[in-house]
């Protein structure tokens, strides 16, 4: 038993008025790569059911894609994240929305969205989307894919994100996806609802 450890087993004694430590309170709750470990079986456990839920474009592995994950709630840019994993950031871009992860300025992009999904629903393909929004061809396939990411997205009410922010357990405080993404989201989603019930409010 070190210093530092029969100090804090002194306090223990003075505060609790026991005279010794059981065993259970000696154990540790886990090592901390025991609990590293856990975390990453719990990303990767979420990526296969994302997986099997929507198609993926992204060729990284299951480690790689683990590896976004956690350097998207560190705060690390797409170009930052590429070099850790070996790719590109086109790559990692693709993975993020594979994922269901979105950055601050993705919510907020100045295009309309319904328009956009007007676009979609047609097949319009890059060209058209450029042309109707004046905007550079690769950039409105950057629009057309963080649209349909976000509607995949909330069509699970998010739910994969959640799993990714429970197993980070306090990523809630270093996530850099906006909270506005995800009430934007579901607010979309109830004003669906909204439309067909009132659709269905007919009388006979």
């Amino acid at each position: 038993m070190d210093e530092k450890t029969e100090e804090l087993r002194d306090i223990f004694v003075d505060v609790s008025g026991e005279e010794t430590v059981t065993e259970s309170q000696e154990d540790d709750r886990g090592t901390l790569a025991g609990d590293e470990e856990g975390v990453e079986d719990r990303l990767a456990d979420s990526i296969d059911r994302l997986r099997e839920r929507f198609p993926f474009e992204t060729d990284l592995g299951e480690d790689a894609l683990v590896t976004v994950v956690r350097r998207f709630y560190g705060g690390d840019d797409d170009a930052t994240v590429a070099d850790e994993v070996g790719a590109d950031p086109d790559e990692v871009f693709a993975a993020r929305m594979d994922l269901h992860l979105f950055r601050e300025d993705e919510a907020d992009l100045p295009v309309d969205f319904g328009d956009l999904r007007d676009l979609l629903d047609a097949d319009a393909d890059d060209e058209r989307v450029a042309d109707e929004f004046g905007v550079a061809t690769d950039e409105a396939a950057r629009y057309r894919r963080i649209a349909r990411a976000r509607d995949d997205a909330r069509s699970v009410s998010y739910r994969f994100q959640s799993e990714f922010e429970d197993a980070l357990t306090d990523a809630g405080l270093s996530a850099t996806m906006t909270e506005t993404i995800r009430e934007d989201g579901l607010r979309e989603a109830t004003e669906d609802i909204g439309s067909l019930e009132e659709d269905a409010d007919v009388d006979f």
